[in-house]
């Protein structure tokens, strides 16, 4: 009588083959987590990017307002994790963000774990007809001129990364992302 002999895998074999991919699987899921953080982030700063831009182009345009064109032109206000899209209607052209005076538009959420990072509040108002520049985060806004810049830090609180909207002088809106 001959012994058979079968062909399988160990015990051993099979429990190391299961380790190795559950330590595969765990490493791409625990990334895909911090690359969803990224991406969040920058998406949130193209979007602040873009409502900047769109406060600018509504003043350049002389876009009409409940009936008439905001003598203060147009601003977006950031205040901790949401920004208004607003027309300085308010008869006090002071060049700053006024809630209950001015006129808001639009109202934008940052999302979870996305803050403004340096202030609390932070303004930035295109005036017409040449689409000055003012900024600020009390009071009356600073005009920007020459080579003045103001940046705008947003920051992921989970992972501590950051992303810049930067407005500079001349007009010119730039999104830099986290990489």
């Amino acid at each position: 009588m001959s012994k058979k002999f079968y062909k399988a895998f160990s015990l051993i074999e099979m429990l190391v083959v299961i380790g190795i991919t559950a330590i595969i699987a765990g490493m791409v899921f625990a990334n895909m987590r911090a690359g969803g953080g990224v991406i969040d982030l920058n998406s949130n700063a193209e979007k602040l990017g873009a409502v900047i831009k769109q406060a600018q182009m509504n003043t350049l345009s002389g876009k009409w307002t409940l009936g008439s064109r905001p003598d203060g032109g147009y601003g977006v206000n950031i205040t901790g994790s949401s920004y208004k899209l607003f027309a300085d209607t308010n008869s006090i052209s002071n060049h700053q963000y006024n809630d209950g005076l001015d006129t808001d538009i639009q109202t934008f959420t940052l999302s979870k774990h996305i803050i403004l990072d340096q202030f609390d509040h932070f303004f930035v108002i295109f005036t017409p007809p040449k689409g000055a520049i003012y900024v600020g985060t009390t009071g009356a806004g600073t005009s920007l001129s020459g080579s003045g810049t103001s940046l705008i830090i947003l920051r992921h609180t989970g992972e501590n990364r950051y992303a810049y909207v930067e407005v500079n002088a001349q007009g010119q809106v730039d999104v830099r992302k986290t990489p």
